[in-house]
Order: structure tokens, then sequence, then C-alpha cells
């Protein structure tokens, strides 16, 4: 860069000050034309003044610079003295004002042994020349950067794709943009421990707490998108750059909090820094998160669990199944749980719930901590005695859960799903599922799947409803009043209640899923014989809720014709297995 600079006022200290300044410019160079009067005394320059104009090139202002000096010398010259330099500048930029303070050890010669400190206030444009006093270049703070990526989210093995876009407001010089991406996994743990010191009276107990920390890097990488240096004029730029992830990367994953062992910060962070090479810390640069999930292969696949119980006191037992149509989901989702239950006992069910269950491993070399949470619950009704059918259950997942992830060495984080039957006077049966839950994202759909608010598939109950015991007063049959001596007994086929000598005879019902002989009433006794009656009929009721269904998908095509132009673009639910 080439400046005109024209100067007035006492050359040696305009001379001095045009020097400092394009000391820090690197290849900028200064025509100065001095126009001055100074008297050389015994005592040179108490005091004087000089003022320098800058006229500068490619888009930076012009500049006047004032240039007050004080001294306070003893009998020769220039031991020391300070000077003020005000620089205005064009463009309607704010001014900038330094003052530079000098001192001199040699005490009968000019200007030998000297240092200078600068004290500035600036803004705008005018970073060039805080740059040269600072010994960088000052990026104008209008000028920006970012990345932008191929996908919202990545698995271990993709690629990503993606652009370096600059705005640039002001015109700078660059060596050059690159873009580094890095992998790592921090984990800081807190132990508190306990330790006894001293002996005999002098014996004393001690709490220490103790830090553990681990770091480990899975992969780092600088990509030079642009090697090539020179000035960046104003304008708008894309530098395309892709990258290959390893294989076999942990989730991401951030968390942090405490517990009664002590504080914890566990963290599998991912990131991608754009950077324009300026000079040190006065770089343009951009750095964004990446969202990566851990691959899943056969992870998203149906799932199922079950398990059953027996009770001391009742005969019978309780039978649970429990489907999800996948294993894997977003924050936000909301997943329905099937579930079948075959309770041939009199023993009901108060109330089912669905229970979120998070499990932190955190490890380092010498301690060990295992964090497991019931972080979210949702309760739905019980069931009554000998039921037999299917619930579907909605569960919304919360937004705030954090992510799963299984394959970092000192981090993990795994989830399981908890159906809880609440059984009076017995112990819980529960059927756990495995769940993962994937980093929360921007999610990009064209033609939903299924439009929200779509109904749930019916319950049904194959078995015929249970009549309860305040119901009944007599035998339905012989009219024989319940008295202590006279129970109760319920028909394992139409569920009504009666005497004991009406329901002697017992007979397996195998369409009611009895494989064991039970009680049923003398009118029942045909039917139960030949497999026995439902009272829902799952194919009809399937029949029944796939017209609805159908109706429903119809509104709402009439609704938003622009998702649905053609009607046989609906989508379709995936049939039901009844």
């Amino acid at each position: 860069m080439n400046y005109q600079v024209t100067v007035s006022g006492d050359p040696e200290l305009a001379q001095e000050s045009v020097d400092f300044v394009s000391s820090g410019f690197g290849n900028m160079s200064m025509n100065v034309n001095t126009n001055s009067s100074s008297h050389h005394h015994h005592h040179h320059h108490n005091g004087g003044n000089a003022e320098v104009s800058f006229n500068g090139g490619f888009g930076m202002p012009n500049m006047t610079m004032e240039v007050k000096e004080t001294h306070s010398g003893n009998h020769h010259h220039h031991h020391s003295g300070n000077a003020e330099i005000s620089i205005n500048s064009g463009f309607g930029m704010p001014s900038m004002t330094m003052s530079v303070t000098d001192s001199g050890n040699n005490h009968h010669h000019h200007h030998h042994n000297e240092t200078a400190s600068v004290n500035l206030s600036l803004g705008g444009i005018v970073g060039a020349v805080v740059g040269a006093v600072t010994g960088g270049v000052m990026i104008d703070g209008r000028n920006r950067i970012w990345v932008q990526l191929n996908q919202s989210s990545y698995v271990g093995g993709d690629i990503i794709s993606g652009t370096i876009e600059m705005d640039c407001i002001v015109p700078f010089f660059a060596k050059g943009v690159i873009v580094k991406v890095k992998g790592f996994e921090r984990l800081w743990l807190q132990e508190l421990r306990t330790e006894t010191e001293g002996e005999g009276s002098n014996k004393r107990t001690v709490y220490k707490t103790i830090d553990h920390k681990e770091n480990k890097e899975f992969f780092k990488s600088t990509i030079v998108v642009y090697p090539q240096a020179g000035t960046v004029n104003c304008g708008h730029y894309s530098f395309p750059f892709s990258y290959q992830l390893p294989s076999d990367l942990p989730g991401t994953f951030c968390h942090d909090g405490k517990d009664a062992m002590g504080a914890y910060s566990a963290k599998i962070l991912y990131k991608c820094k754009a950077t324009v090479d300026v000079a040190h810390k006065h770089d343009l640069k951009s750095t964004t998160k990446l969202i990566i999930n851990e691959k899943c292969g056969e992870l998203v696949q149906p799932s199922f669990a079950e398990n059953k119980k027996s009770f001391m006191l009742t005969k019978g037992k309780l039978h649970v199944k429990t489907w999800l149509n996948k294993n894997a989901y977003f924050p936000g989702e909301t997943l329905v749980a099937k579930m079948k239950a075959n309770n041939t006992s009199i023993k009901p069910t108060r109330k089912i719930s669905l229970v979120v269950h998070h499990t932190m491993q955190l490890k380092t070399r010498l301690y060990h901590r295992c964090i497991t949470n019931a972080i979210y619950k949702q309760q739905y009704d019980g069931f009554q005695p000998c039921f037999y059918g299917k619930r579907y259950l909605p569960f919304s997942i919360p937004v705030d859960l954090k992510p799963s992830s299984s394959l970092g060495k000192h981090v993990t984080s795994s989830y399981l799903l908890e159906l809880e039957c609440d059984i009076p006077m017995a112990i819980d049966l529960s059927v756990t599922l495995p769940l993962t839950l994937f980093a929360p994202q921007f999610l990009y759909s064209t033609v939903p799947s299924q439009p929200p608010g779509t109904p749930l598939p019916p319950d049904v109950s194959y078995r015929h409803p249970w009549e309860g015991d305040e119901h009944a007063t007599a035998c339905r049959k012989c009219n024989k009043s319940f008295s202590l001596f006279a129970r109760k007994h319920h028909c394992r086929h139409c569920m009504k209640i009666f005497c004991d000598k009406c329901t002697s005879t017992k007979t397996t019902i195998t369409k009611l899923a009895y494989p064991k002989p039970v009680r049923v009433c003398e009118e029942c006794y045909p039917i139960a014989t030949q497999g026995g009656n439902k009272y829902q009929s799952a194919k009809l009721m399937a029949a029944q809720y796939q017209a609805s269904l159908n109706a429903y998908y119809a509104q709402y095509a009439s609704l938003y014709p622009q998702i649905y132009p053609d009607q046989q673009q609906q989508p379709s639910a995936p049939p039901q297995q009844y």
C-alpha cells in the first residue's frame, strides 16, 4: 500500500510518528513532504506538534493525524517525552486517539534507545491502524463467515459435505481459508472421599474432594479449502469442502450435573470450524457443532419384550407382552406401545405406567460412577380381573432428553422403557424394552407418513367385562343369596356371578386363552367346550378402524390439497396385526 503524506509542524516529531505507525503495516510505504519551521537551540524541542495527512488506497480512508509533543527534559536533548496522536478517518468512521510515551537514556544525543507504549481508543474501519500498532490486522465486525452443511445429522462413516460462506463488506488481506473438523470425548468427575487421619485421641475424619479427568480425541483434521493468499474484495464467497467421518463414532452427548457423590461433566462433541487466516487472534472464524448419531445398522427395528408372574394366594397368572414399532426415536416424537395382557387370575391391575430410565456410565482410569434415574413417567388406566386383550398406550418423548451414546470409552448414555402393572397386595409386574434416542435436530419432511392427530387403533377385549362383586347379591341362575358360606364365583366365559353349584363344571376355553380347565356356568358350558366366543372381534374392529382412518385421511387431504395433490398419494397406515 502506498500513502502520500503531507507533514506540517515539527518535522522530526512527524517523521517519528510516521515511522512508528508505518512499521506495523508490512509493505506499506509513505512519501513524506515536510512543511515546517523549527528552531534548534541548546534545549531542542521541549514541546512541538505536527500534522500528518494520509491519502490511502484499497478502500482505506483518508486520515489526518495530529501529533502533539510535550517533554520533561533535563539539560540536554529529549530524555523523555509524550506524544498524543489524533487520527480523523474518512467514510464517516469514528476517530481514533493514540497517546505515545517515549523515553531515552542518552544524555547528549537525539532519540537514542527509544521505546514507545501506545494507549488507544478506536472504532470502525480504523482497525488497520490499530493492527499496525498492535502487530496484527483486525477484521471489520461486519464481515461474516459461516458453515453450511448438506445434512442436519450424520453417523460414523458418512461424508460431511458443505460450503464455507463468507460476506465481505470491508476488504482485507487473507492468507487462505481452512476448515478444521474434530471429535472428542471429555469427562470431569468429582469424587467425595472420606478418610481417617491421626491416631488415638487425635483420630479424626477428613472429607476430601478429588477430581478425575479424561480426554480422548476421536479425530482431528485440517482441510485447506483455498490456499491462495491475497486481498479479499467486497462480495459473497462460497468455498466447498468435504470430509469422511471415521466409522463407529459414539453419538453426540453433553450433560453436566451433581449428585450425592459429587459434580460431573460428560461431553462427546463434534465441531466444524471455518477460518479465514489473517493474523494471530484476528482470524475471521465460525464454529458449528456437528450432530453425530451412532451407526444404526440393525438398530432401528421393532422391539418386543414379555414377562409373567403368578400369585401366592390366588390361582392364575398374569402374562404381559409389549411391542414397539421401532426402538429408536427423536425427542418430541410420540411412540405407541402395544400391550397384550392375559390375566387368568382374579387380581385386578389398578394402573399401568410407562417409565423412562436413563443410565450414565462415567469411567476414568481410577474411578467409576453409574448414575441411573427415572426421568419421566406417564400413567394409564388399569384393567379388570381375568382381562384378556390389547391396549395401545401413546407416549410423548420429552424434548429435553439427552441422546443415547454407547460407543464412548469414558462416557455412555442409555435408556430403558419400562411398562409397570400396579397390582394390589402383590409385587408389580414390569416389562422393560431398550430405547435409543437420537440427538435432536431440524427435521425436513415432504409427505408425512401419518398426518398429525391420526386416531389410535382401538383397544380390544377378547373376554367379557368382569362383573363386580358389589353388583350381585344372589346367584343369577338359582337366585341363592350369597353369605359367608355361600361364596361368589365367576363364570370364566360370560364373567357373570353364580354360586358354587351353578359353576361346578370346568372346561378349557381355547379361544379365550384358558389352556387349563376353569369354572363355567351351565349356560356357557356347551359353547366353552367348543372353544368359546370372543367378546370383541379384532378383525371387525380393525376393519372399522381402517374405514375411520381412510375417512380421516380424506378429510386431511381436502384441508391440505397442496400436500396431497393426487388422491392416490395419500399415506396409508401399516396394517395392524391382531
